[in-house]
């Protein structure tokens, strides 16, 4: 996972978090004392709450990125909760991180979906559709399936077509013909769930 990965890397190339350097702050004014302060959090008794924290009040990339990769080398269902939470903010860089983390910990972000299907902002259910996507298996294909056979959003719709066109269930066919037909004034719709359709024919 490049999360995982940039946390190796940081390892590597920041020693400062292992030796004998005083803590930084993340309240520091510089970025880089703040980015430093992350990768020290994690020594802390609740580094997630801290984190989580910290990414609501964040503007600068490499900090947020580096929040982002601690929460993923984590990998607790509180952290996995907390990003899940993040899916609604208003910043799309924020989301965006989130939804990154969260793939990066797949175990604890499949368990997510369920109760993300049921999340009233259609626009968070179209970040679990692109989350599951992201997760490929049978369980996440049954997930897609079967908020595809209930979803009243056409802009989530859309997304369902094209992650369930990639999964190549044939048992998915009824569910996408329903699809067109629940939103006959939506010929993009209707592009999507055939595309979709003819994806899995062929495959």
């Amino acid at each position: 996972m490049a999360l995982l990965k940039a946390k190796a890397a940081e390892n590597v190339a920041n020693p400062a978090s292992q030796s004998g350097v005083s803590p930084a702050s993340l309240d520091s004014d510089d970025p880089m004392e703040r980015r430093r302060a992350v990768q020290q959090c994690v020594e802390e008794p609740n580094p997630v709450a801290a984190l989580l924290g910290l990414l609501r009040e964040e503007h600068e990339n490499i900090v947020r990125q580096a929040a982002f990769t601690e929460l993923a080398a984590l990998g607790t269902s509180e952290a996995a909760q907390g990003l899940a939470e993040l899916l609604s903010n208003a910043d799309p860089a924020l989301r965006n991180g989130a939804l990154e983390a969260l793939v990066a910990m797949p175990e604890q972000a499949m368990g997510l979906l369920a109760p993300l299907a049921f999340c009233d902002d259609p626009d968070v259910r179209i970040f679990a559709v692109m989350m599951a996507n992201e997760l490929p298996s049978e369980r996440t294909a049954d997930w897609l399936i079967a908020l595809a056979a209930k979803e009243q959003d056409a802009n989530v719709c859309s997304n369902l077509a094209e992650a369930i066109g990639g999964t190549g269930r044939r048992d998915a066919l009824p569910v996408l013909q329903a699809i067109i037909e629940r939103f006959p004034r939506e010929p993009y719709l209707a592009f999507a769930a055939e595309t979709a359709m003819t994806r899995i024919r062929e495959g």
